[in-house]
């Protein structure tokens, strides 16, 4: 009882710090989705890990793989709304229900996982330079 109970102590934290930048990727994710089939090249698909560098720059997220994994769910739910699980099942799709369900995961990691690494990165890096004698430990990983 004990274990289940600190572990949805964990999940609500770890709730509570998650929210925002999860919240702030919804809208990118969309339009990544909404325009992977209409995009001639890669210039629309930019917003998305723009933003995330942005999320992990400024708010500096404690688990990036939290955020990873919470967009992966945002672009299922967002796939799903905008019909391309049902696309994908027709016959002569390229694509199939399970593997866009899959290359979900590696999608969110190019574009939400490694920015807002860089972008936690650049934050911690930029308040070390400017209070260096205040974080004694220095660039955490």
């Amino acid at each position: 009882m004990a274990h289940s109970q600190h572990i949805f102590t964990w999940i609500r934290q770890a709730a509570r710090e998650h929210w925002l930048p999860l919240l702030i990727l919804v809208a990118p994710i969309n339009w990544v989705i909404y325009q992977a089939d209409k995009a001639d090249n890669i210039g629309p698909m930019l917003p998305l890990p723009a933003v995330a560098f942005v999320v992990g720059l400024a708010l500096r997220p404690r688990h990036v793989w939290l955020v990873w994994l919470g967009a992966v769910v945002i672009q299922w739910v967002t796939m799903a709304a905008w019909g391309a699980y049902a696309t994908a099942a027709m016959p002569g799709a390229e694509e199939t229900p399970l593997s866009l369900t899959i290359e979900a995961f590696f999608w969110m990691a190019g574009g939400v996982l490694l920015p807002v690494w860089l972008g936690r990165l650049a934050g911690r890096a930029i308040q070390v330079s400017r209070h260096p004698g205040e974080h004694p430990e220095g660039l955490t990983w």
